[in-house]
């Protein structure tokens, strides 16, 4: 008898031995590769609404894609293509880009398409009296923490009828609408943050802007209103939210839109 409890005994102890060896075998640390800093990046939202200087370019809700690549090491200059699209599909719009930035500093030549509306878009056409692409110059800079006010001064540099109109002589000319805006935050490095913005519109030629339901308009305020944000966290993930409450006095409109930063 005590000869079999022995030998349980030693059979036992050997495969724990066997059994703790092989779960250290199972529990190896593999060294995992770490993943390159790349230069292609992309991001998705979804907006309530999709708002732009004070006009309701889609009013439902809108997903909003952006696909970009730097083209240094630094990643100061990139290029890339944004989009948006109406949830009912009615609204679609592509643009292309190519920006700088650098600190505070931010200068952007935008290409924008915007195809609502239109049964067959002509991706490629850039005549001034038929094309609906839109080249905007876009340029801002905020001061340093002490004073850290925002300046944002655009100007569109071409477009089809959209922003021309008949001069004296009869030739359709470049009205050059110009949009600047001033923002502030208002509370920062909290929880939740705001920021206050006005903007303000007009045209470098022409009677009016592109900014205005007016038949004649030399300067509008058409943006004003206040933004929230804050991340949201779930897990161990910060998911980015805004809510934004903008007026557009001139073309006495109002709007809240929420918008979540996806990835």
């Amino acid at each position: 008898m005590k000869k079999f409890i022995i030998a349980a005994v030693i059979s036992l102890t050997g495969l724990a031995g066997y059994a703790q060896k092989t779960n250290v075998s199972d529990t190896i640390i593999v060294a995992v590769k770490e993943t390159k800093a790349s230069r292609l990046d992309f991001n998705v939202g979804i907006e309530t609404s999709h708002l732009w200087r004070g006009l309701v370019i889609n009013d439902g809700m809108t997903a909003t894609g952006n696909i970009h690549y730097a083209l240094n090491e630094s990643q100061t200059l990139k290029v890339g293509i944004w989009g948006g699209a109406g949830f009912d599909g009615t609204y679609r719009e592509i643009n292309y880009y190519v920006q700088y930035q650098k600190n505070n500093l931010s200068i952007a030549i935008w290409d924008l398409f915007n195809t609502t509306g239109i049964a067959s878009p002509k991706v490629f056409n850039y005549d001034k009296l038929t094309t609906t692409h839109i080249i905007d110059l876009r340029t801002s800079y905020r001061f340093p923490e002490a004073f850290p006010i925002r300046i944002e001064a655009d100007v569109l540099l071409y477009s089809g009828l959209n922003d021309r109109e008949l001069n004296s002589n009869n030739d359709f000319r470049s009205r050059n609408s110009t949009y600047v805006e001033l923002s502030y935050p208002l509370i920062r490095d909290q929880k939740v943050n705001l920021n206050a913005f006005i903007g303000a519109a007009f045209p470098l030629n022409g009677s009016k802007h592109l900014f205005t339901t007016k038949t004649q308009s030399n300067f509008d305020v058409v943006n004003t209103g206040i933004k929230a944000t804050k991340n949201i966290e779930i897990f161990n993930y910060k998911l980015p939210v805004s809510a934004t409450a903008m007026w557009n006095p001139s073309n006495k409109i109002a709007r809240i839109q929420l918008d979540v930063n996806l990835f």
